[in-house]
C-alpha cells in the first residue's frame, strides 16, 4: 500500500515528473499520427488496386496477347472457389476529345460485363450508371430503409455497359457542331459509333482546391463529345510499324474514378469486342502454306481477371488455375511455358507495394529513434528525483522496506508515467488524425498553405483512420520505454545502504 501512496504523492506533487510525462505523450502522439496516415494510404493503395484487378490475373509476357482464352474461362468458372472471371485486353494508344490535342492513354476492355461485379469494382467507379444512382438513392428521404437497401443491391447488381445517354439525332447534331474541319466520318455513321468510358481526367473532371469534383452543366457537355483512338495492331510484332494509323471514333457515354489518380488520369475502356476488332485480335481465317487448308487462328486476350470467394487461399488456387490453363495456352503456336503468369493481386503490384512497405518501416525507425529521446528524459529526471529523495529512501529502508519494495516504488512511477502518457498521446493522435482534412482546410484558409493538394495526389483527401494493431504496438512501446528510462534510477535506489541515506543531508 506505501507505493501506491508513494507514487500518487511523487505524481502529484514532483511537477518535474510531468515533463516526462508530456514527453512520452508527445513521441507517442507523433509516431502514432505518422504511422496512421502512412499506414493508411498503403491500405488504400491496397485495396483500390485489388478493386481494379480482382483476386487473380492470368497473362503471359507477350505484347501480342494468348489464344484460347473461351476454354480457359470454362475451366476457371468451374472450380469451387471462383466467384467470377472476365477476359481483358489492355494496350495504349493516341486519344482525341473532340479533334483536340491527341495525348496517349491506356485503353483497357472488359469482356462478360454481367460477371464483372464477381470479379473487380470497375462498376462501381462509374458515376452515371453507379455513383449518380447511388447519391439519389441516400437522398430520397421517401424510401424506407428497407426500399433504399433493396434499390441498393438492385444497382450492385446491374452490369455496367456503354450504351449512349443520347438520341441519334443529338448525337448527328453534337458531331456537326463539333467536328474538326479534317474529319472525315461519314455523317450517317456517326450515331452508330460504340459508346466510351473515360477515366475522369482524360476528359478534363477535375477537383477544385478543397477536393470537390467539378461536375455541374459540364456533364451535358461531356456527353456530347465525340473521341478517336489510334491504336497499336497487336497482331503485329513489328514493333511502331504496326501502329493502324486510322482513328477509331467513339463518343463518351460516362465517365470512371477509381481514386487512383494514375489510372483516372490516363485510362479509357471501351467494348471487348470492339477493341478486339480494332486490334485484329478478332478470330481470323487463313490458307495454311503447308497443307493448303482453311484453318481459324482463334482470338486473342491480355488477361483473365478473376474474382474468388471470400476466405479462399488465393496462393493454392493460384497454382492450381495454372495447372488448369497450362495445357490450353499451350496450344498456341510457338507459346512457352514460361511465358504463362498466374498471380495473385498483391503478387502483381508487388514491386510497388514493397517501396511503399520499405518506406514505412524506414519512417518508423527514424521516428522510433527520434522517440528514444523519451527515455532518457526519463532516466535523468527520475535520476535526479532519487538523488533529492536520497532521505526518504533511507527513511523508508530503516523502517523495514527490502530493496525489491523502494524499485517497485520506482518502476510504478515509470509505469503510470507510461501508461498516462501514451493515453494522452493516444487521445492526442485520434483528434488529430480523425480530424486532419479539417485541419488541413484551416491551415489552407488561414496560412494559405495546402500539404495534401487533391489536384496533385493519388486520393482526394489524406487517410484518417487508425489501425488498432498499430495503436497496440505503438502505445505499448511506450509504456515499456518509460519502464526502461526509470529501470537504472530505481536500481540505484534499491542499493542504497539506510544509513548511507538517512546522512545524506
Amino acid at each position: 500500500m506505501y507505493k501506491l501512496l508513494l507514487i500518487r504523492q511523487y505524481l502529484l506533487k514532483r511537477r518535474l515528473a510531468w515533463i516526462s510525462l508530456f514527453a512520452v505523450a508527445l513521441c507517442t502522439a507523433m509516431v502514432l499520427v505518422v504511422i496512421s496516415v502512412m499506414g493508411g494510404w498503403l491500405r488504400m493503395f491496397q485495396d483500390l488496386n485489388h478493386k481494379l484487378v480482382g483476386d487473380i490475373v492470368v497473362s503471359d509476357t507477350s505484347f501480342q496477347g494468348f489464344g484460347h482464352y473461351e476454354e480457359m474461362l470454362q475451366k476457371i468458372r468451374a472450380l469451387p472457389e471462383v466467384n467470377g472471371a472476365v477476359p481483358v485486353i489492355q494496350t495504349y494508344g493516341l486519344l482525341n476529345v473532340d479533334g483536340q490535342i491527341p495525348e496517349a492513354v491506356q485503353v483497357i476492355a472488359y469482356g462478360d460485363l454481367q460477371d464483372i461485379d464477381k470479379v473487380n469494382g470497375f462498376h462501381e467507379s462509374l458515376y452515371r450508371q453507379y455513383k449518380k444512382p447511388m447519391e439519389h438513392i441516400i437522398a430520397d428521404k421517401s424510401l424506407t430503409n428497407q426500399q433504399r437497401q433493396a434499390m441498393i443491391d438492385q444497382l450492385d447488381q446491374t452490369p455496367p455497359n456503354f450504351d449512349k445517354p443520347l438520341s441519334p439525332e443529338e448525337y448527328m447534331f453534337a458531331y456537326e457542331e463539333q467536328q474538326n474541319p479534317s474529319a472525315t466520318f461519314p455523317l450517317k455513321s456517326v450515331a452508330n459509333w460504340p459508346g466510351m468510358i473515360c477515366g475522369v481526367g482524360t476528359i478534363g473532371i477535375t477537383r477544385d482546391a478543397n477536393g470537390n469534383w467539378k461536375r455541374g452543366a459540364y456533364m451535358n457537355q461531356v456527353y456530347q463529345a465525340w473521341a478517336t483512338l489510334t491504336l497499336l495492331d497487336m497482331r503485329d510484332s513489328g514493333g511502331m510499324m504496326g501502329m493502324d494509323m486510322t482513328p477509331h471514333p467513339f463518343w463518351v457515354a460516362d465517365d470512371s474514378r477509381t481514386g487512383l489518380f494514375a489510372v483516372d488520369s490516363k485510362t479509357v475502356y471501351v467494348p471487348f469486342d470492339a477493341l478486339q476488332e480494332a486490334l485484329g485480335m478478332e478470330a481470323q481465317q487463313y490458307t495454311s502454306m503447308s497443307d493448303h487448308k482453311q484453318h481459324t487462328e482463334p482470338a486473342l486476350a491480355n488477361q483473365i481477371q478473376i474474382g474468388c470467394k471470400p476466405g479462399t487461399n488465393l496462393e493454392a488456387l493460384a497454382e492450381k488455375i495454372k495447372a488448369n490453363v497450362l495445357p490450353i495456352y499451350l496450344k498456341g503456336e510457338g507459346t512457352v511455358p514460361q511465358h504463362l503468369m498466374v498471380e495473385t493481386w498483391d503478387e502483381q503490384q508487388a514491386p510497388f507495394l514493397e517501396a511503399v512497405e520499405n518506406e514505412k518501416v524506414l519512417e518508423i525507425i527514424l521516428f522510433g529513434i527520434i522517440s528514444v529521446v523519451s527515455i532518457f528524459l526519463i532516466f535523468c529526471i527520475f535520476f535526479m528525483i532519487v538523488a533529492e529523495k536520497t532521505r526518504d529512501i533511507g527513511i523508508i529502508k530503516s523502517i523495514g522496506a527490502t530493496g525489491s519494495g523502494v524499485a517497485g516504488i520506482f518502476l510504478g512511477y515509470g509505469l503510470t508515467i507510461g501508461i498516462f502518457g501514451g493515453g494522452l498521446g493516444l487521445l492526442f493522435a485520434y483528434l488529430i488524425v480523425h480530424n486532419i482534412n479539417g485541419l488541413q482546410d484551416w491551415v489552407a484558409l488561414e496560412f494559405g498553405v495546402r500539404i495534401w493538394n487533391p489536384q496533385t495526389y493519388v486520393f482526394d483527401t489524406i487517410p484518417n483512420t487508425m489501425d488498432p494493431h498499430d495503436v497496440a504496438v505503438i502505445v505499448g512501446v511506450a509504456i515499456f520505454s518509460a519502464l526502461v528510462g526509470a529501470l537504472v534510477p530505481a536500481i540505484r535506489a534499491a542499493r542504497m545502504h539506510p544509513v548511507e541515506a538517512l546522512r545524506w543531508e
